[in-house]
């Protein structure tokens, strides 16, 4: 009976390795060209087309960072223009924000050195704009539609 349990504990063992290495047959393609998985992503960015563009904290990161001081606070992140721009928008009309709060839509004009989303201490982020009142910022930002 030992003989037997040792047989099957190899045999699930064997299973669960071969199930954890990836796969040799699967497509090359760049990183850069991949999704970012929403339910890993921070927020995503509806393009116009209706494609969405997932962004982790690790994809902002890699952005440069931008401070505003508005209200006598440094608000620092990301600026929203380069955000888009590594989503890969380039050509838009307006960007509307949503969140846990008050929706914001800015026009094109608007989302320029003015406009970064910044990181908060909860893991989230929200508008910080010198375009619409500190009150009606989006903030826990969850997605970003790009017209």
């Amino acid at each position: 009976m030992k003989r037997f349990s040792l047989i099957i504990l190899f045999i699930a063992f064997c299973v669960l390795i071969s199930s954890c290495s990836p796969a040799s047959n699967a497509p090359k393609t760049p990183q850069a060209l991949q999704p970012t998985a929403v339910s890993t992503a921070l927020f995503q960015i509806v393009k116009p087309d209706g494609s969405k563009v997932g962004m982790t904290v690790d994809d902002l990161k890699k952005l440069p960072l931008a401070q505003l001081t508005i209200e006598g606070k440094v608000e620092e992140g990301p600026k929203l223009i380069d955000i888009l721009t590594a989503a890969g928008v380039t050509d838009f009309t307006e960007v509307a924000l949503t969140g846990s709060s008050s929706p914001v839509t800015l026009t094109r004009a608007q989302v320029d050195n003015n406009t970064i989303l910044d990181f908060n201490n909860h893991g989230t982020m929200k508008l910080a704009t010198t375009y619409v009142p500190k009150p009606n910022w989006t903030k826990d930002i969850s997605e970003i539609t790009v017209k």
